[in-house]
């Protein structure tokens, strides 16, 4: 390995392991701030495609009515709910808590009917598959029973497992001769 790509990443992974430590100790130690920050980050992807989209709306490339229409339609859409993030981040941070939760739970609760319907008849040992199903079923409907509870979990587990990875990086990272 040459010296030069050895240096690049070494660099990479010391970059990413700082990210990664930052962006988790912030969700850890700052759950509300860190979830405001990441609804404002999706409030302004959505500011920035609604804009682009508009902008399409006005090219002469485009001959189909219907299609700027559309384009119209979905633009403004894109931007009113861009906006609605940035007027209330509270309820930005909340709702997106809550998006987690429920997305979670209905994850679990689909992988847990998948493994009793599909996987089971595949595997030879039935009883680790039934019970792993049972856990996610039961994780999934837990979740869905309090999603604002579960996505606070998701989102906390998410901080500490980048802030371990991150950790372990910049470990990496020194550790690695030069």
């Amino acid at each position: 390995m040459s010296e030069e790509f050895f240096t690049k990443v070494r660099r990479t992974i010391g970059f990413d392991g700082l990210i990664s430590t930052i962006i988790g100790a912030l969700i850890v130690f700052l759950p509300n701030r860190s979830a405001r920050a990441a609804a404002g980050m999706i409030g302004a992807a959505l500011i920035a495609v609604g804009l682009f989209k508009l902008i399409s709306v006005f090219r002469r490339d485009v001959e189909n009515g219907m299609a700027r229409l559309g384009n119209l339609i979905v633009s403004v859409i894109y931007l009113v709910a861009g906006i609605f993030i940035f007027v209330d981040m509270q309820s930005a941070a909340i709702s997106l808590i809550l998006v987690v939760g429920i997305l979670t739970g209905i994850t679990w609760l689909i992988e847990g009917f998948v493994q009793m319907a599909i996987l089971n008849k595949l595997t030879t040992n039935k009883t680790w598959s039934t019970i792993s199903a049972i856990i996610s079923i039961l994780g999934g409907a837990s979740i869905l029973f309090s999603p604002m509870w579960g996505g606070l979990v998701v989102w906390t587990f998410f901080g500490i497992t980048l802030l371990i990875i991150g950790i372990f990086k910049l470990i990496k990272y020194f550790t690695l001769k030069n």
